[in-house]
């Protein structure tokens, strides 16, 4: 291949990857740590009472006294999560439509003296971090939309990046130099990481953009070739119905037990997990019952579509007797969320997750070296302000994520414990931003990597603080939860200190024309610095 085309296809995979690598690592820190969202919740929801899991009979109980709540009118649709190990207790839950657009929600368990307990649950940590995966913190909707273009451009620089390796792909493989030189060592630790994964990443950039714009991207074809009919003519395949309109004429819809052993009998050896209503409490109500299968593919979810007051099937959607290509969309949704392979595959996710987020924050490094001024200490000012902003919003989100956990511990039992979860985490990535920007770069990194090790030491600490639960504790007593949080907790606090003297030492030693380099000082106090090599990272 010619130079100028290597060049032209470096050119495209410098600038999408500064393009969509600071939203990339911010979505691929957060989702390595949301694939462990059940066991994040149980940290999060610690109670030192273990609950009893609660009895179907109370599933009916719960939805007849929310269906006599001054609500029950106004709701369009009603989920009803029906309990299990990971959460021992039925609830259900509406959102209420406001007039700004926005939505309230309301949720609704039984109370152990099985009154209605019409409190919310506090616990906002997991799912707030789960928003930071899909929107890098945006507006909820446009940052969606935001991630799904992300994504489109994450695609081209993977096809970009593998055409630049191609022609050393043997030789270079498995190579990380260490050493002197290190814009070397970090491209090959950037190839090496890329490369091995791949498949993970295609995977990821594509099923996020299905996730993200799918829809948009299906608007030509509901116009030009389904005639506005496109839903219709797909939607049964990926398991959702039409919905009807409310009729107005009020109708109890039938006993819980009976729609879930009309399901049952529908997708012989589903386990349900959630029915949702559409107008419940209506004559025209229906109701899908949604759960798990054991299949032959990679997707188990199961839709079972019920008229709610008569039992008439309206629909069945099985993996088994599903389409090619809904098994194709399915199954890339299932490779998303990691829905199958039980905790090896989510370690594995896990580990792919930290290393995606490397990669991205590996490339930017790339571009700020590789614009370095080798014969100059003062270097250009777009490289400087990268550097800074790379360190800022990557290094700041890490602080950001590791503040929310000790304020939502620390907040727990507040009625606006998510309000200050979410403060934690702003205030900490918008001031670790501003801090980059105003000190040197390599003096802003090193502080910032110090406060995550800080903050991250901290989760353990508090733990044993506020609810009694050390690490030995917590093993001892078999809260694994608690325990493998506050593990990764330790590791990545001494992770983070070890990274931080490393830019530390990079300042004071390393090659003096760099931006990691500390500003130099007047010849008559300090000796010239020393250039001899040492194998630090950058």
């Amino acid at each position: 291949m010619k130079n100028s085309t290597l060049k032209s296809f470096l050119d495209v995979h410098s600038w999408t990857g500064l393009g969509a690598g600071l939203a990339l690592f911010i979505a691929f820190y957060t989702g390595a740590i949301t694939v462990f969202m059940h066991e994040l919740e149980a940290w999060d929801s610690y109670t030192d009472q273990a609950q009893a899991l609660e009895p179907p009979a109370q599933a009916q109980q719960l939805l007849d006294q929310v269906l006599q709540t001054p609500y029950a009118a106004q709701m369009e649709v009603l989920r009803l999560d029906l309990a299990s190990p990971e959460h021992p207790r039925h609830q259900a839950r509406w959102f209420e439509r406001q007039d700004d657009g926005d939505f309230k929600r309301h949720e609704f368990r039984l109370a152990p003296g099985g009154e209605l307990d019409t409190a919310l649950d506090t616990s906002h940590l997991p799912g707030f971090i789960y928003r930071l995966h899909y929107t890098a913190g945006l507006p909820d909707s446009f940052g969606l939309y935001v991630l799904g273009f992300v994504c489109i451009i994450y695609g081209i620089a993977l096809v970009s990046g593998v055409i630049l390796f191609l022609p050393n792909a043997l030789k270079d493989l498995f190579v990380v130099r260490p050493g002197r030189n290190k814009k070397r060592f970090w491209l090959d630790a950037h190839n090496v990481v890329g490369v091995l994964s791949l498949p993970w990443h295609i995977m990821y950039a594509w099923s996020s953009a299905v996730i993200g714009i799918g829809l948009l991207l299906l608007a030509p074809f509901q116009w030009l070739v389904f005639d506005d009919d496109l839903m219709a003519t797909v939607g049964p395949q990926l398991g959702f119905m039409e919905q009807r309109q409310a009729s107005g004429e009020a109708a109890a819809p039938l006993p819980v037990a009976q729609l879930l052993a009309i399901a049952q009998t529908q997708a012989p050896g589903m386990t349900p997990t959630q029915l949702r209503y559409n107008h419940p409490g209506d004559a025209s109500s229906t109701v899908m019952v949604r759960g798990k299968a054991n299949a032959d593919t990679l997707a188990s979810g199961v839709n079972v579509t019920l008229d709610a007051t008569s039992g008439t099937v309206l629909g069945v959607n099985h993996p088994a007797s599903a389409s090619g290509g809904a098994t194709f969309y399915k199954g890339l949704l299932a490779l998303h969320y990691v829905e199958f392979g039980g905790y090896p595959a989510k370690w594995v996710y896990f580990v792919l997750g930290l290393a995606g987020a490397f990669l991205f924050y590996s490339g930017n490094l790339l571009w700020v070296e590789s614009r370095r001024r080798r014969r100059s200490a003062e270097q250009s000012p777009a490289t400087v302000f990268m550097a800074r902003l790379n360190s800022g919003v990557c290094i700041g989100c890490m602080a950001g994520v590791s503040a929310a956990f000790l304020a939502s511990r620390a907040s727990a039992g507040l009625d606006n414990r998510p309000e200050l979860t979410e403060l934690a985490y702003f205030a900490v990535f918008f001031a670790a931003i501003g801090w980059c920007l105003l000190r040197p770069v390599a003096a802003g990194a090193r502080d910032l990597l110090y406060l995550c090790a800080l903050l991250t030491a901290a989760i353990p600490v508090l733990d044993a603080i506020d609810i009694n639960m050390p690490l030995w504790r917590a093993a001892g007593q078999g809260y694994w939860d608690l325990f493998f949080v506050q593990l990764l907790a330790i590791g990545g606090a001494l992770a983070f200190w070890r990274m931080g003297r490393a830019v530390h030492l990079r300042s004071r030693h390393g090659v003096g024309n760099s931006v990691w380099s500390e500003p130099p000082a007047p010849a008559a106090e300090h000796p010239p610095r020393d250039n001899a090599p040492l194998n630090l990272p950058d």
